[in-house]
Protein backbone atom coordinates (compact mmCIF):
# COMPACT_ATOMS: atom_id res chain seq x y z
CA UNK A 1 0.00 0.00 0.00
CA UNK A 2 2.79 2.56 0.40
CA UNK A 3 4.51 1.56 -2.44
CA UNK A 4 1.20 2.10 -4.28
CA UNK A 5 1.12 5.41 -2.49
CA UNK A 6 4.16 6.57 -2.72
CA UNK A 7 3.86 5.85 -7.20
CA UNK A 8 0.98 7.87 -7.26
CA UNK A 9 2.39 10.69 -5.23
CA UNK A 10 5.37 10.38 -7.61
CA UNK A 11 3.24 10.44 -10.70
CA UNK A 12 1.33 13.67 -9.62
CA UNK A 13 4.49 15.77 -9.07
CA UNK A 14 5.54 14.63 -12.83
CA UNK A 15 2.24 15.84 -14.10
CA UNK A 16 3.13 19.39 -11.91
CA UNK A 17 6.70 19.54 -13.35
CA UNK A 18 5.57 18.84 -16.91
CA UNK A 19 2.92 21.55 -16.67
CA UNK A 20 4.80 24.15 -15.47
CA UNK A 21 7.89 23.45 -17.96
CA UNK A 22 4.91 23.72 -20.96
CA UNK A 23 3.77 26.62 -19.78
CA UNK A 24 7.18 28.17 -19.79
CA UNK A 25 7.67 27.33 -23.06
CA UNK A 26 4.63 29.30 -23.97
CA UNK A 27 5.65 32.12 -21.87
CA UNK A 28 9.37 32.05 -24.14
CA UNK A 29 7.58 31.73 -27.14
CA UNK A 30 6.40 34.61 -29.17
CA UNK A 31 2.53 34.32 -29.56
CA UNK A 32 0.15 36.02 -32.29
CA UNK A 33 -0.54 39.43 -31.98
CA UNK A 34 -4.46 40.60 -32.71
CA UNK A 35 -6.68 38.13 -35.08
CA UNK A 36 -5.49 35.34 -36.51
CA UNK A 37 -6.95 35.13 -40.08
CA UNK A 38 -9.32 32.20 -40.43
CA UNK A 39 -9.11 32.25 -44.63
CA UNK A 40 -7.87 34.25 -47.58
CA UNK A 41 -11.79 34.42 -49.28
CA UNK A 42 -12.84 38.09 -49.79
CA UNK A 43 -16.62 38.30 -48.92
CA UNK A 44 -19.41 39.55 -51.71
CA UNK A 45 -19.87 43.07 -52.40
CA UNK A 46 -22.34 45.32 -51.26
CA UNK A 47 -26.46 45.13 -53.33
CA UNK A 48 -28.71 47.92 -53.62
CA UNK A 49 -26.66 50.66 -52.75
CA UNK A 50 -28.52 54.05 -52.75
CA UNK A 51 -26.16 57.50 -52.44
CA UNK A 52 -28.12 60.22 -51.51
CA UNK A 53 -26.38 63.55 -51.85
CA UNK A 54 -26.77 65.68 -48.61
CA UNK A 55 -24.90 69.27 -47.18
CA UNK A 56 -20.90 68.60 -48.02
CA UNK A 57 -21.13 64.51 -47.96
CA UNK A 58 -23.75 61.58 -48.87
CA UNK A 59 -25.76 59.36 -46.91
CA UNK A 60 -25.50 55.97 -48.21
CA UNK A 61 -27.67 53.12 -47.48
CA UNK A 62 -27.09 49.18 -48.84
CA UNK A 63 -27.50 45.85 -48.32
CA UNK A 64 -24.95 43.52 -46.79
CA UNK A 65 -23.78 39.98 -48.12
CA UNK A 66 -25.79 36.99 -46.12
CA UNK A 67 -22.20 36.00 -44.74
CA UNK A 68 -21.35 35.05 -41.32
CA UNK A 69 -17.95 37.22 -40.72
CA UNK A 70 -18.47 40.23 -41.84
CA UNK A 71 -16.35 42.62 -39.85
CA UNK A 72 -17.41 46.33 -41.28
CA UNK A 73 -17.98 48.24 -43.95
CA UNK A 74 -15.49 50.69 -45.54
CA UNK A 75 -15.59 53.66 -47.89
CA UNK A 76 -12.69 55.38 -49.85
CA UNK A 77 -12.78 58.75 -51.32
CA UNK A 78 -10.06 61.40 -52.22
CA UNK A 79 -10.74 65.07 -51.35
CA UNK A 80 -8.16 68.07 -51.66
CA UNK A 81 -5.65 65.49 -52.52
CA UNK A 82 -5.99 63.46 -49.43
CA UNK A 83 -7.92 59.64 -48.67
CA UNK A 84 -10.83 59.78 -46.23
CA UNK A 85 -12.07 56.49 -44.89
CA UNK A 86 -15.26 56.09 -43.48
CA UNK A 87 -16.03 53.20 -42.01
CA UNK A 88 -19.47 51.66 -40.78
CA UNK A 89 -20.85 48.43 -38.23
CA UNK A 90 -21.72 45.58 -39.79
CA UNK A 91 -24.68 46.11 -37.23
CA UNK A 92 -25.80 48.74 -39.58
CA UNK A 93 -27.24 49.29 -43.24
CA UNK A 94 -26.16 53.13 -43.63
CA UNK A 95 -23.14 55.27 -43.45
CA UNK A 96 -22.57 59.00 -43.39
CA UNK A 97 -19.62 61.06 -45.48
CA UNK A 98 -19.27 64.79 -44.52
CA UNK A 99 -16.95 67.38 -44.46
CA UNK A 100 -16.52 67.99 -48.31
CA UNK A 101 -16.01 71.84 -48.54
CA UNK A 102 -17.01 72.33 -52.37
CA UNK A 103 -19.35 70.94 -54.37
CA UNK A 104 -17.30 68.64 -56.82
CA UNK A 105 -18.12 65.55 -57.96
CA UNK A 106 -16.65 62.90 -55.59
CA UNK A 107 -16.13 58.94 -56.16
CA UNK A 108 -16.76 56.70 -53.37
CA UNK A 109 -15.44 52.91 -53.23
CA UNK A 110 -17.31 50.64 -51.04
CA UNK A 111 -16.24 47.64 -49.25
CA UNK A 112 -17.11 45.12 -47.17
CA UNK A 113 -14.49 43.86 -44.69
CA UNK A 114 -14.60 40.23 -43.05
CA UNK A 115 -13.12 39.15 -40.11
CA UNK A 116 -9.93 38.23 -41.16
CA UNK A 117 -9.45 41.72 -42.70
CA UNK A 118 -10.24 40.49 -46.44
CA UNK A 119 -12.17 42.67 -48.65
CA UNK A 120 -14.39 42.54 -51.16
CA UNK A 121 -14.51 43.88 -54.99
CA UNK A 122 -15.29 47.62 -54.26
CA UNK A 123 -18.53 49.31 -56.09
CA UNK A 124 -17.32 52.74 -57.18
CA UNK A 125 -19.88 55.49 -58.18
CA UNK A 126 -19.30 59.30 -58.45
CA UNK A 127 -21.81 61.70 -56.85
CA UNK A 128 -22.14 65.29 -56.40
CA UNK A 129 -22.67 66.64 -53.19
CA UNK A 130 -24.83 69.57 -52.31
CA UNK A 131 -23.78 72.74 -51.03
CA UNK A 132 -21.45 72.46 -47.70
CA UNK A 133 -23.33 73.67 -44.44
CA UNK A 134 -20.87 76.48 -44.34
CA UNK A 135 -22.25 77.81 -47.18
CA UNK A 136 -25.37 78.96 -45.85
CA UNK A 137 -24.00 80.20 -43.14
CA UNK A 138 -21.82 82.60 -45.57
CA UNK A 139 -25.11 83.55 -47.42
CA UNK A 140 -26.65 84.50 -44.11
CA UNK A 141 -24.10 87.05 -42.93
CA UNK A 142 -25.65 90.44 -41.87
CA UNK A 143 -23.49 93.21 -41.04
CA UNK A 144 -24.43 95.96 -39.29
CA UNK A 145 -23.40 99.55 -37.94
CA UNK A 146 -23.72 100.01 -34.01
CA UNK A 147 -22.37 102.36 -31.63
CA UNK A 148 -18.75 102.13 -31.61
CA UNK A 149 -18.65 99.09 -34.02
CA UNK A 150 -20.70 96.64 -35.72
CA UNK A 151 -23.44 94.31 -34.91
CA UNK A 152 -22.99 90.39 -36.73
CA UNK A 153 -25.91 87.82 -37.35
CA UNK A 154 -25.88 84.73 -38.81
CA UNK A 155 -28.00 81.47 -39.27
CA UNK A 156 -26.49 77.70 -38.76
CA UNK A 157 -29.61 75.59 -40.19
CA UNK A 158 -27.27 72.47 -39.83
CA UNK A 159 -26.64 73.39 -36.41
CA UNK A 160 -22.93 72.01 -37.49
CA UNK A 161 -19.77 73.42 -35.36
CA UNK A 162 -18.35 76.28 -37.44
CA UNK A 163 -15.39 78.31 -35.99
CA UNK A 164 -15.94 82.31 -37.43
CA UNK A 165 -12.93 84.71 -37.42
CA UNK A 166 -14.03 88.08 -37.56
CA UNK A 167 -11.28 90.82 -38.86
CA UNK A 168 -11.01 94.70 -39.15
CA UNK A 169 -8.93 97.34 -40.86
CA UNK A 170 -6.31 98.73 -38.06
CA UNK A 171 -5.83 102.54 -37.90
CA UNK A 172 -2.51 101.35 -40.04
CA UNK A 173 -4.49 100.30 -42.84
CA UNK A 174 -3.68 96.11 -41.67
CA UNK A 175 -6.53 93.54 -41.34
CA UNK A 176 -6.54 92.04 -38.10
CA UNK A 177 -8.02 89.22 -36.37
CA UNK A 178 -10.48 90.31 -33.66
CA UNK A 179 -12.31 87.81 -32.20
CA UNK A 180 -13.29 84.06 -33.54
CA UNK A 181 -16.14 81.95 -32.40
CA UNK A 182 -16.97 78.40 -32.57
CA UNK A 183 -20.90 77.76 -32.58
CA UNK A 184 -22.80 75.21 -33.59
CA UNK A 185 -26.20 76.91 -32.45
CA UNK A 186 -28.96 77.63 -35.12
CA UNK A 187 -28.68 81.36 -35.08
CA UNK A 188 -25.77 83.58 -33.79
CA UNK A 189 -24.83 86.87 -33.27
CA UNK A 190 -21.69 89.25 -32.15
CA UNK A 191 -21.18 93.00 -31.21
CA UNK A 192 -17.92 94.00 -32.35
CA UNK A 193 -16.61 97.22 -30.46
CA UNK A 194 -13.81 100.00 -30.20
CA UNK A 195 -13.60 101.35 -33.19
CA UNK A 196 -14.25 105.52 -33.86
CA UNK A 197 -16.81 106.53 -37.09
CA UNK A 198 -14.75 106.31 -39.66
CA UNK A 199 -15.61 103.89 -42.79
CA UNK A 200 -13.79 100.75 -42.18
CA UNK A 201 -13.52 97.38 -44.01
CA UNK A 202 -14.89 94.07 -41.67
CA UNK A 203 -14.03 90.87 -42.83
CA UNK A 204 -15.68 86.99 -41.78
CA UNK A 205 -14.52 83.72 -42.95
CA UNK A 206 -15.41 80.29 -41.54
CA UNK A 207 -13.73 77.16 -40.77
CA UNK A 208 -15.08 73.70 -40.37
CA UNK A 209 -13.79 70.73 -38.22
CA UNK A 210 -12.16 69.06 -41.36
CA UNK A 211 -10.01 72.70 -42.16
CA UNK A 212 -12.12 73.27 -44.97
CA UNK A 213 -12.39 77.50 -45.23
CA UNK A 214 -14.69 79.35 -46.79
CA UNK A 215 -14.27 82.37 -49.17
CA UNK A 216 -13.85 85.89 -47.21
CA UNK A 217 -16.99 88.11 -46.73
CA UNK A 218 -16.42 91.79 -46.84
CA UNK A 219 -18.15 94.91 -46.19
CA UNK A 220 -17.46 98.36 -45.02
CA UNK A 221 -19.18 100.01 -42.31
CA UNK A 222 -19.46 103.46 -40.39
CA UNK A 223 -19.48 102.56 -37.05
CA UNK A 224 -21.71 105.23 -35.01
CA UNK A 225 -20.36 107.45 -32.21
CA UNK A 226 -19.76 106.40 -28.81
CA UNK A 227 -17.57 106.46 -26.13
CA UNK A 228 -17.11 105.52 -22.57
CA UNK A 229 -18.61 108.32 -20.39
CA UNK A 230 -16.61 110.26 -18.32
CA UNK A 231 -16.05 108.46 -14.78
CA UNK A 232 -14.82 111.55 -12.69
CA UNK A 233 -18.25 113.12 -13.54
CA UNK A 234 -19.41 110.08 -11.97
CA UNK A 235 -20.90 110.46 -8.06
CA UNK A 236 -23.68 108.67 -6.08
CA UNK A 237 -26.97 110.33 -5.48
CA UNK A 238 -27.67 107.81 -2.59
CA UNK A 239 -32.18 107.83 -3.63
CA UNK A 240 -34.02 106.42 -0.62
CA UNK A 241 -33.98 102.85 -0.68
CA UNK A 242 -30.40 102.11 -1.72
CA UNK A 243 -28.21 99.58 -0.36
CA UNK A 244 -25.74 102.59 0.96
CA UNK A 245 -23.81 100.13 3.36
CA UNK A 246 -20.07 100.06 3.28
CA UNK A 247 -18.36 97.03 4.42
CA UNK A 248 -14.50 97.22 5.40
CA UNK A 249 -14.15 100.83 3.67
CA UNK A 250 -14.93 100.09 0.46
CA UNK A 251 -17.82 102.54 -0.89
CA UNK A 252 -19.43 102.53 -4.00
CA UNK A 253 -17.19 105.25 -5.70
CA UNK A 254 -14.61 102.42 -5.70
CA UNK A 255 -16.67 101.45 -8.87
CA UNK A 256 -15.38 104.35 -10.85
CA UNK A 257 -12.02 104.92 -9.70
CA UNK A 258 -10.65 103.36 -13.08
CA UNK A 259 -8.84 100.81 -10.72
CA UNK A 260 -9.85 96.88 -11.34
CA UNK A 261 -7.15 95.05 -8.87
CA UNK A 262 -5.37 96.23 -6.23
CA UNK A 263 -2.09 93.52 -5.68
CA UNK A 264 -2.48 93.67 -1.71
CA UNK A 265 -6.19 93.93 -1.21
CA UNK A 266 -9.55 93.58 -2.90
CA UNK A 267 -10.21 97.56 -4.26
CA UNK A 268 -13.80 97.57 -5.10
CA UNK A 269 -16.81 98.01 -3.62
CA UNK A 270 -18.80 96.02 -1.02
CA UNK A 271 -22.06 96.80 1.02
CA UNK A 272 -22.07 94.43 4.70
CA UNK A 273 -24.42 91.89 4.79
CA UNK A 274 -25.75 92.89 7.79
CA UNK A 275 -26.96 95.87 7.30
CA UNK A 276 -30.61 95.05 7.02
CA UNK A 277 -31.00 95.35 3.33
CA UNK A 278 -33.55 92.82 1.69
CA UNK A 279 -33.96 91.70 -1.65
CA UNK A 280 -34.25 93.31 -4.20
CA UNK A 281 -31.53 95.55 -3.61
CA UNK A 282 -30.89 99.13 -5.21
CA UNK A 283 -27.95 101.25 -6.22
CA UNK A 284 -27.78 104.22 -8.09
CA UNK A 285 -25.15 106.72 -10.18
CA UNK A 286 -25.23 110.11 -10.91
CA UNK A 287 -23.35 110.03 -14.25
CA UNK A 288 -22.74 114.22 -14.40
CA UNK A 289 -24.26 114.62 -17.77
CA UNK A 290 -26.88 113.73 -20.15
CA UNK A 291 -26.12 111.06 -22.75
CA UNK A 292 -27.29 108.52 -25.26
CA UNK A 293 -26.57 105.47 -23.18
CA UNK A 294 -25.49 102.49 -25.14
CA UNK A 295 -24.29 99.93 -22.98
CA UNK A 296 -22.70 99.16 -19.64
CA UNK A 297 -19.52 96.70 -18.47
CA UNK A 298 -19.87 95.16 -15.04
CA UNK A 299 -16.29 93.59 -13.74
CA UNK A 300 -16.94 91.13 -10.89
CA UNK A 301 -14.97 91.19 -7.83
CA UNK A 302 -11.88 88.72 -8.80
CA UNK A 303 -9.79 86.59 -6.64
CA UNK A 304 -11.59 83.71 -5.03
CA UNK A 305 -15.30 84.77 -5.90
CA UNK A 306 -15.76 85.11 -9.71
CA UNK A 307 -19.63 84.16 -10.14
CA UNK A 308 -19.51 83.73 -6.12
CA UNK A 309 -20.36 85.44 -3.27
CA UNK A 310 -22.21 88.78 -3.53
CA UNK A 311 -21.37 89.49 -7.50
CA UNK A 312 -24.50 89.90 -8.94
CA UNK A 313 -26.26 87.89 -10.77
CA UNK A 314 -29.51 89.01 -12.26
CA UNK A 315 -30.44 92.48 -12.19
CA UNK A 316 -32.59 95.53 -14.14
CA UNK A 317 -30.92 98.50 -15.33
CA UNK A 318 -32.98 101.72 -14.74
CA UNK A 319 -32.66 105.31 -16.39
CA UNK A 320 -34.17 109.22 -15.99
CA UNK A 321 -33.01 111.98 -17.63
CA UNK A 322 -33.77 114.10 -14.14
CA UNK A 323 -35.04 113.53 -10.16
CA UNK A 324 -38.87 113.74 -9.98
CA UNK A 325 -38.63 113.61 -6.14
CA UNK A 326 -36.58 114.51 -3.53
CA UNK A 327 -33.50 112.01 -3.13
CA UNK A 328 -34.38 111.00 0.45
CA UNK A 329 -38.37 110.39 -0.54
CA UNK A 330 -38.87 107.36 1.19
CA UNK A 331 -42.66 106.82 -0.37
CA UNK A 332 -41.34 107.04 -3.67
CA UNK A 333 -37.80 105.87 -4.45
CA UNK A 334 -38.50 103.13 -1.20
CA UNK A 335 -41.62 101.28 -3.07
CA UNK A 336 -42.02 100.56 -6.76
CA UNK A 337 -43.94 104.51 -7.38
CA UNK A 338 -40.16 105.80 -8.99
CA UNK A 339 -40.21 102.87 -12.31
CA UNK A 340 -43.27 105.27 -13.22
CA UNK A 341 -40.87 108.10 -14.20
CA UNK A 342 -37.45 106.10 -15.00
CA UNK A 343 -37.19 103.87 -18.40
CA UNK A 344 -36.25 100.50 -18.18
CA UNK A 345 -33.42 99.93 -20.28
CA UNK A 346 -31.92 96.52 -19.84
CA UNK A 347 -32.67 93.09 -18.03
CA UNK A 348 -29.88 91.39 -17.26
CA UNK A 349 -27.58 87.91 -16.44
CA UNK A 350 -24.24 87.68 -16.03
CA UNK A 351 -24.12 83.91 -17.34
CA UNK A 352 -21.31 81.39 -16.35
CA UNK A 353 -20.31 79.84 -19.39
CA UNK A 354 -19.31 76.42 -18.03
CA UNK A 355 -22.45 76.34 -15.95
CA UNK A 356 -20.36 74.81 -12.85
CA UNK A 357 -21.47 75.37 -9.55
CA UNK A 358 -19.48 78.30 -7.50
CA UNK A 359 -16.12 77.70 -6.48
CA UNK A 360 -15.12 75.73 -9.31
CA UNK A 361 -14.44 77.72 -13.05
CA UNK A 362 -13.03 76.64 -16.19
CA UNK A 363 -10.12 78.61 -18.50
CA UNK A 364 -13.81 79.64 -20.18
CA UNK A 365 -15.27 81.14 -17.05
CA UNK A 366 -12.53 83.29 -15.68
CA UNK A 367 -11.77 84.36 -19.21
CA UNK A 368 -15.22 85.69 -19.01
CA UNK A 369 -14.92 87.15 -15.68
CA UNK A 370 -11.75 89.16 -17.00
CA UNK A 371 -13.15 90.50 -19.73
CA UNK A 372 -16.53 91.85 -18.06
CA UNK A 373 -19.88 91.46 -18.46
CA UNK A 374 -21.08 93.92 -21.45
CA UNK A 375 -24.77 94.85 -21.53
CA UNK A 376 -26.76 96.65 -24.00
CA UNK A 377 -29.51 99.39 -23.34
CA UNK A 378 -32.55 99.68 -25.65
CA UNK A 379 -32.46 102.18 -27.53
CA UNK A 380 -35.53 104.24 -27.98
CA UNK A 381 -35.13 106.23 -25.39
CA UNK A 382 -34.15 109.42 -24.81
CA UNK A 383 -30.58 110.76 -22.87
CA UNK A 384 -30.23 109.55 -19.29
CA UNK A 385 -28.50 110.82 -16.44
CA UNK A 386 -29.06 109.12 -13.97
CA UNK A 387 -29.45 104.92 -14.03
CA UNK A 388 -30.38 102.68 -11.38
CA UNK A 389 -30.00 99.20 -10.62
CA UNK A 390 -32.45 96.77 -8.59
CA UNK A 391 -30.90 93.29 -8.39
CA UNK A 392 -32.45 90.85 -7.80
CA UNK A 393 -30.24 87.90 -7.30
CA UNK A 394 -26.44 87.30 -6.07
CA UNK A 395 -24.23 84.19 -6.77
CA UNK A 396 -25.02 83.11 -3.03
CA UNK A 397 -28.48 84.68 -3.11
CA UNK A 398 -27.35 87.35 -0.07
CA UNK A 399 -28.49 91.03 0.59
CA UNK A 400 -25.51 92.34 -0.28
CA UNK A 401 -23.10 93.48 -3.21
CA UNK A 402 -19.89 93.46 -4.39
CA UNK A 403 -17.93 95.27 -7.80
CA UNK A 404 -14.54 95.77 -9.36
CA UNK A 405 -15.82 97.95 -11.20
CA UNK A 406 -18.40 99.73 -13.97
CA UNK A 407 -17.93 101.21 -17.28
CA UNK A 408 -21.08 103.29 -18.81
CA UNK A 409 -20.86 103.76 -23.03
CA UNK A 410 -22.75 106.45 -24.74
CA UNK A 411 -22.94 109.72 -26.83
CA UNK A 412 -22.72 113.04 -24.74
CA UNK A 413 -22.48 115.10 -27.48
Amino acid sequence: MKKVFFNLRHSFYAKITLLLLFLGVLACSELPVGQTPTDNTSPSSLKNVVITPTNGGAYITYTLPNEDDISYVKCEFTYNGKLRVVRSSVYKNYMEVDGIGDPEEIELKLYVVDHSENISQPFIQKFLPLDPPMKAVFNSFSVEPTFGGVFINWENPSKTMMGISILAVDDNGEMQLKDMIFSSLPTGSKRLRGFDTRKRLFALSITDKYENISDTFKIEVEPYYEIMLDKSKFSSPALSGDNTSVNDNRPIEKIWDGVLDDPDKYHGWHTDAAAGYTIPQHFSIDLGVKAQLTHVIIFERGEIYPFAQHNLRLFDVWGTDHLEYPRDNAAYFGSNEWKKDWVLLAKCEVVKPSGMPPGTNTPEDLAAHNAGFDFDFRQDVPKMRYIRFEVHDTWAHTPAMHMAELSVYGDDR
